[in-house]
């Protein structure tokens, strides 16, 4: 049994919404007077304690300190031309795909307000 080209369109609608809610999500620890809160793929994105500048600059410092590391673990491959170009092919590739998601979501946070909308939550604006 085939599925029909709308019920997809709907799904893959739905599916999109889904991941724009799930991204949204951030969670919130609270521990001995430390708060902590962490993005949707477990990133932290904020510690709350006394000492929070603190670690926060200690937390900078860090990333500055490995950064040249990094630059130095990597040069002889940036240098060889082929990976040169591929990586300019990846980051412009990057660059479309990044302008075609938020697009997307774009047109989902519409049709999203259209349907809250559609659904009588609300009074419809009258622009």
């Amino acid at each position: 049994m085939s599925v029909k080209h709308n019920d997809s369109d709907e799904l893959s609608t739905k599916v999109q919404r889904a991941q724009y809610a799930v991204e949204q999500i951030q969670g919130v620890g609270v521990v001995n007077g430390i708060r902590v809160v962490v993005d949707a793929g477990d990133r932290l994105l904020s510690v709350t304690v006394d000492e929070e500048a603190s670690i926060m600059a200690a937390y900078r410092a860090a990333v500055e300190d490995k950064r040249p590391k990094v630059d130095d673990a990597l040069r002889e491959l940036r240098a060889d031309s082929n990976f040169e170009a591929i990586s300019t092919y990846t980051n412009a590739n990057s660059a479309r795909l990044e302008a075609e998601r938020l697009e997307r979501q774009r047109k989902l946070d519409e049709e999203f307000d259209d349907d809250y909308y559609e659904r009588g939550s609300i009074k419809a604006p009258d622009w």
